[in-house]
């Protein structure tokens, strides 16, 4: 059938059919009336209509097979038919499928041709499938994208620089966060300056520096660099920020990404801080520090190893460390391994020998000391070795002073008595070895006081330097002279036996002899008292050879001054002194450990009792086994060792105390001992001065015993001690009154206020007529100068009679009351029944 066509020019068909899509002329709105007046091979293809059928049932069709339209389709059909007649053009959208069942999206362009007919349109096809594909996949992945973009983990917006300041035009919802905002709107149409302090820490403002960074990002396409920024609510944090160029977005446009690094830089600012804090210690601590790496090659020196060794470290490094710290030993000048080589290739800390000495690079030496320790990777690999070392030079030297100090004595230059002791101890060993025999001489000057006392202390010291320097001289080669203390001197004789000894003994003793000290206008001489003793294997100790030869010294003194004693096993002055001293050394620690113990005896009115109780206090000393010891087992010690103020002093206390408690001497009477040295003592006697001065004493109730012989022997002390005191309330008894030869004579100058009858002449007052005469002699002497009697020792009932008889006023004794504890007192210890007894 031949194809249905309008006239027109030629120029319009070959339009149509060189025209890729789909084209065609048609007439008619609805899909009833329509009409294909020409159309072109595509338009056939598109819709599928064959050559030998009639083309407008077919388009018709074919659009309403194709197209699948509904009702309310065809009428948008027909509207844009419509429309298209009306307006002159309009466009439309077809959806249908294709003569293979393949839907189609076309957009449809119908044009109106008023110039073939009012109702005839041109229909211009075109195939949008591929471009509605792309743009879904275009949606798919912005959709994508923006998802990425919102749920990422670093912030992310996009900055326009182009209207001179940035700012955001759009960012993901952790960037808000990031920024402190509840919501992307507030950071959206705001700058990064807003959420920045004027100053970067670098010290330049945050606006030139985001102009800097900016710039940079444009010209050379990517900028990071670190930020600091601040929230909405003002807390400082920092960013990691990336701007790169953004063509898509427009010129001047950048893509910004941050990331919060404020952990990542308090780490940095605290390990910098280490770091400068490690730097300046190492700078500035007093030790020198070498490091190296595993080879054993210098990495760094600090100041003072620079100084000590001599080398820079700008010339130190990489060089061996055993060309930069040099060691030798301080004797022999032989290298020493260095700590450091033997630190990194035994992989453990080393510490240097006491004996090794730094060359400096100058040739300077130092006395050092160091330690090594390897330095290892925090996976355990070796990765070298640093040394701390420091100069001890001085400390050494220091060191050498104050041994030599503390082992001599600094007025004679003498080794001491810890020096003495120490080499006495290697002697006694030696002899223990090889049955060799020395000997130990003790030497005590005499005199010596007389020079300290009349002239000084000055003049003390110059005489025990020279008397130094004079023994020093006369020694043997090997023998040890020592100053022990005061004018004590010790010396040590090796190999020689006791007449060799005593031989040196006496040489050195007549050169002190013919010694003359010349201090001033005035001449001295001084003698010494020795005391020799052999150090033999059998010795038991180095300090029982001291104890001994310090007994033989007492002895030689004791028996006369200026001599020599040897001391012998057996001898009985020794054996003596012995017990003496040991005694002393017992009182020492009684008074130390509070071992003495105050007992009371009764003292007894044989008449009538005129006043309170009254008890003598006696004195017991509890050794350690809890043994009671009476004190004339230990006085006589403490008279010769001069312990008896310090006894006195403990007696005088406690007795005053038990005075002024309350209620605990039951209103007695204490009588008290004093020795002669306690009247010269001033702290015993401003002791009982104290008791006096307190305005709880009562007057009366404190009664100082005074033996004849310590009263005659100090009789103008004596007499000036008791007047000052018996004003006061104190009271006096002369004790054992009768056994001095000049006894009367010296009575009347002395104003006590009892006389104690010594005991032996009560204790056989009935027997021997003579006690019996010196007895009443004596109380009536007494009663003519206004005294008052007390015996002693009254053991029976004949002696307490016949004391009676006579007048004695009191007594004392075992019949009258044994000695019993102090605190006893407090129980109330009755007064004899006289009469019973």
């Amino acid at each position: 059938m031949e194809k249905p066509c309008i006239t027109g020019p030629s120029a319009f068909d070959d339009w149509l059919r060189s025209n890729p899509d789909p084209v065609a002329i048609a007439r008619g709105v609805t899909l009833q009336d329509i009409r294909l007046l020409r159309w072109n091979d595509a338009f056939a293809t598109l819709l599928g209509m064959r050559e030998d059928a009639d083309p407008a049932p077919r388009f018709a069709a074919a659009l309403t097979r194709m197209a699948q339209l509904d009702g309310q389709q065809e009428h948008a059909f027909v509207a844009a038919n419509r429309e298209a007649l009306r307006a002159g053009r309009t466009k439309t959208r077809w959806e249908f499928l294709d003569p293979a069942g393949k839907r189609l999206s076309a957009e449809v362009e119908l044009t109106a041709l008023p110039s073939l007919a009012p109702d005839v349109y041109c229909v211009h096809i075109r195939d949008i499938g591929a471009v509605i594909e792309t743009q879904a996949e275009l949606a798919t992945s912005e959709a994508r994208f923006r998802d990425l973009f919102e749920v990422a983990e670093d912030a992310f917006g996009f900055i326009s620089i182009a209207g001179g300041e940035p700012c955001f035009i759009d960012c993901n919802a952790y960037l808000a966060r990031l920024y402190g905002a509840s919501d992307k709107a507030q950071v959206i149409g705001a700058t990064p300056l807003d959420f920045s302090p004027p100053v970067q820490p670098d010290g330049r403002s945050s606006v030139d520096r985001s102009r800097m960074e900016s710039e940079r990002a444009l010209e050379k396409g990517f900028a990071r660099f670190d930020w600091y920024s601040l929230r909405l609510d003002g807390t400082p944090f920092w960013l990691d920020v990336a701007l790169t160029i953004q063509p898509s977005w427009g010129t001047g446009v950048l893509h910004f990404s941050g990331r919060d690094i404020t952990d990542r830089k308090h780490a940095e600012q605290t390990l910098a801080r280490a770091e400068e804090l490690a730097r300046v210690t190492l700078q500035s601590i007093g030790d020198g520090v070498i490091t190296t790496d595993a080879e054993g090659r210098v990495t760094a020196l600090n100041p003072i190893a620079e100084r000590l060794t001599g080398w820079p470290q700008i010339e130190a490094l990489d060089r061996p460390v055993g060309e930069v710290f040099r060691l030798v030993h301080e004797d022999s000048r032989r290298p020493v391994d260095n700590p450091l080589l033997r630190c990194i290739a035994e992989d453990q800390a080393i510490d240097l020998p006491g004996t090794a000495v730094l060359l400096n690079r100058d040739g300077v030496e130092y006395q050092v000391e160091d330690s090594a320790a390897p330095i290892h990777l925090p996976d355990g690999t070796l990765a070298g070795a640093v040394i701390v070392f420091r100069d001890v030079t001085d400390t050494r030297r220091l060191a050498d002073e104050i041994s030599h100090q503390a082992r001599h004595d600094p007025l004679t230059g003498l080794p001491n008595r810890r020096e003495f002791e120490h080499r006495l101890g290697e002697l006694l060993e030696q002899a223990r070895r090889t049955d060799a025999v020395h000997a130990l001489c003790y030497v005590d000057l005499d005199q010596f006081k007389v020079v300290n006392d009349g002239c000084g202390h000055t003049a003390g010291d110059q005489l025990l330097a020279e008397l130094a320097t004079l023994l020093q001289h006369r020694i043997r080669r090997g023998d040890l002279l020592a100053r022990l203390g005061g004018d004590e001197f010790g010396l040590l004789l090796t190999d020689c036996p006791p007449d060799k000894a005593t031989q040196i003994a006496h040489d050195l003793l007549g050169a002190i002899g013919d010694f003359r000290f010349r201090w001033g206008e005035r001449s001295f001489t001084v003698g010494a008292s020795m005391g020799l003793v052999p150090v033999s294997a059998g010795a038991a100790s180095a300090a029982e050879l001291l104890t001994e030869a310090d007994l033989a010294c007492y002895t030689a003194k004791d028996l006369g001054r200026n001599r020599i004693h040897l001391f012998r096993h057996g001898d009985a002055d020794l054996a003596r002194r012995r017990s003496e001293m040991q005694w002393a050394t017992e009182l020492r620690d009684a008074l130390d450990e509070q071992r003495l113990l105050l007992y009371v005896q009764p003292i007894c009115a044989l008449g009538e009792a005129d006043g309170p109780p009254w008890y003598e206090v006696l004195l017991r000393l509890r050794q350690r086994d809890g043994r009671i010891v009476l004190p004339g087992a230990f006085l006589p010690a403490a008279e010769r060792f001069g312990l008896m103020p310090l006894i006195d002093g403990y007696v005088v206390s406690r007795a005053i105390g038990h005075l002024l408690a309350c209620g605990r001497a039951a209103g007695a009477r204490l009588s008290v001992n004093l020795s002669g040295r306690s009247l010269e003592d001033p702290g015993v006697i401003g002791m009982i001065e104290g008791y006096f001065a307190d305005p709880g004493h009562v007057s009366g109730r404190l009664c100082l015993e005074l033996t004849e012989t310590t009263a005659v022997a100090h009789l103008g002390r004596t007499r000036e001690f008791i007047h000052r005191l018996r004003g006061a309330g104190c009271l006096f008894a002369l004790d054992d009154f009768g056994t001095g030869v000049s006894s009367f004579a010296y009575l009347k100058h002395l104003p006590v206020d009892y006389l104690k009858l010594d005991g032996s002449f009560v204790r056989d007052i009935t027997r021997e007529p003579i006690d019996r005469a010196m007895v009443e002699a004596i109380h009536r002497l007494s009663t003519i100068m206004g005294f008052q009697t007390i015996a002693e020792f009254v053991e029976d009932a004949a002696t307490l009679e016949l004391l009676r008889t006579i007048g004695v006023n009191y007594g004392q004794g075992f019949l009258l009351g044994r000695p019993a504890p102090i605190e006893s007192m407090l129980e109330g210890i009755p007064q004899s029944a006289i009469g019973a007894a």
